[in-house]
């Protein structure tokens, strides 16, 4: 008699287990836009204002379309938007859009009303910098005197910045007497996990905000070749096959001299 209310129970168990699985297939919801950190279904009437857009992912690779706006969502759109609770991955979709908040304030920064901004440019001096690395290293100017420096500036959102990865880590592998860098805005703990992962083996200067400035409107990654006398031989935005041979045969360039 024990047996078989212990099979009964069981048998409840598992049922109940199903329905509770079920329902949660059922309120988890993956939605189509994110606008002002609300989530929606299909695109609601929006208002007349300024839009920025941008594509976010999560984890398991679903995504949607994030859009901000400058304005104030009216409570007639808010009440369609569907609750964070239920949403799939909604954290993830909201620390994207924060990230992407905060790249554009970095990057911005530095940017006119007509549109130009500071980035190092071939035959200037590379500017002064002190920066510190994962393990908390201070890194200047004066650290490298002497010696050809390459800096790649990336953040995680990059998709094309950790695909580059691995094949930067071969230039490291091929010259070894270049002082290779990578820096980024991340602090150390987020910057390891990304750069373990992509097997990127420079030495990585971390929250280095000021630097994420160079990018202005250009987009990453942003790749700079020093030469030996501390002025900048060659500056590239973006990432291709045709760009990285060309960085590379710059800086074996400059390492020859």
């Amino acid at each position: 008699m024990n047996l078989l209310r212990f099979v009964i129970l069981s048998l409840a168990a598992i049922v109940s287990l199903g329905v509770t699985a079920q329902e949660e297939r059922i309120d988890t919801i993956i939605p189509k836009f994110l606008i002002n950190g609300y989530f929606f279904r299909e695109m609601p009437k929006l208002p007349d204002a300024e839009k920025t857009f941008s594509r976010l992912k999560d984890k398991e690779g679903n995504s949607l379309v994030a859009i901000g706006l400058n304005v104030d969502l009216p409570k007639s759109v808010i009440r369609q938007a569907i609750p964070r609770e239920q949403v799939h991955n909604a954290d993830q979709f909201l620390d994207g859009v924060n990230m992407m908040r905060t790249m554009q304030q970095l990057t911005q920064a530095d940017v006119k009303a007509d549109g130009t901004f500071y980035s190092p440019k071939a035959g200037e001096p590379f500017p002064l910098f002190s920066e510190k690395d994962m393990d908390g290293r201070v890194w200047t100017n004066d650290s490298v005197r002497g010696r050809v420096m390459v800096l790649n500036l990336w953040y995680s959102g990059c998709g094309p910045c950790r695909a580059e990865m691995p094949e930067l880590s071969t230039w490291k592998e091929q010259l070894p007497n270049v002082m290779f860098f990578s820096a980024t805005y991340h602090d150390a703990e987020t910057a390891k996990r990304i750069t373990d992962k992509h097997h990127f083996t420079w030495t990585h200067l971390v929250e280095a905000k000021d630097m994420m400035s160079w990018i202005g409107t250009e987009g990453f990654p942003f790749t700079v070749v020093v030469d030996k006398q501390g002025v900048v031989r060659y500056a590239v935005h973006g990432t291709s096959t045709e760009k990285r041979a060309e960085l590379l045969a710059k800086i074996k360039e400059a390492e020859g001299e």
